[in-house]
């Protein structure tokens, strides 16, 4: 997990200034995480992210097209995800993607779906998912989804 390393909470784009989002409940727990080694910390912050109904994804491309918007995040290519549609859309209006008043095209899906795609974007060099990268900024290597995604959600947890 690391925190943005760039500007990428300025201040949002054109006259119309957007709130920042409320605090969530994973806001909450990567504040909580102690360091690297926490892993009681870590488990938490993922079991909660694995079980949100959908993961958000800014839409790039042509209509019928679209893919998720990634970024180069320390030189590797990162899935920009957001926990809620209203993170994605703030995250676009703050980078001048989209003004205030516009709407926000978006690609929501579930944690099991893109899990299942893990190959295919280490396959398209992806190298992991950043999630609320202007607030939270924690991430996951693509390789990783299947492993932590099996440990946050067996029974025996």
């Amino acid at each position: 997990m690391t925190e943005p390393t760039d500007s990428s909470a300025a201040a949002p784009q054109g006259d119309v200034a957007l709130p920042a989002p409320a605090e969530s409940e994973t806001d909450r727990l990567v504040a909580q995480i102690s360091g690297a080694d926490d892993q009681v910390g870590m488990a938490a912050l993922w079991r909660v992210t694995m079980g949100l109904e959908h993961w958000w994804f800014i839409a790039v491309g042509e209509p019928g097209e679209e893919s998720p918007a990634a970024a180069e995040i320390d030189d590797q290519l990162m899935l920009l995800s957001f926990t809620d549609s209203e993170r994605a859309r703030h995250f676009a209006v703050q980078q001048g993607m989209i003004g205030p008043q516009d709407h926000l095209s978006a690609i929501a899906l579930r944690p099991d779906e893109v899990v299942e795609a893990a190959e295919e974007y280490l396959a398209a060099g992806i190298a992991g998912l950043m999630f609320d990268p202007h607030i939270s900024g924690y991430f996951i290597p693509s390789g990783q989804l299947p492993v932590v995604h099996q440990a946050v959600t067996s029974p025996s947890e």
